[in-house]
């Protein structure tokens, strides 16, 4: 029968904790890969309100198109219409 020394004992704890902590780093390290580079997300059922959301942007979208075309439009409108009354031009 073998004796175990308070060495051997100290000398086996640190070998548990440096194996407990490359597991720990890899475990780290594979979450950090997993972020950088996307892991595989779990596609959930679309709502109607999803749906709705959706939507509603698209026309958000739409009208402020539409409100930028009219500023556009409107400016030349305006002046043409000044150069016409001031100068006679067009």
């Amino acid at each position: 029968m073998a004796f175990k020394t308070m060495d051997d004992i100290e000398e086996r704890r640190k070998k548990e904790e440096r194996e407990k902590m490359r597991i720990d780093i890899s475990e780290d390290i594979n979450e950090v890969i997993g972020n950088v580079f996307g892991k595989p997300n779990i596609k959930r059922k679309k709502t109607w309100i999803d749906r709705l959301f959706t939507i509603l942007k698209a026309l958000g979208i739409i009208v402020l198109l539409i409100i930028l075309a009219d500023i556009v439009l409107g400016s030349l409108w305006l002046l043409k219409f000044f150069l016409k009354s001031l100068f006679g031009i067009g």
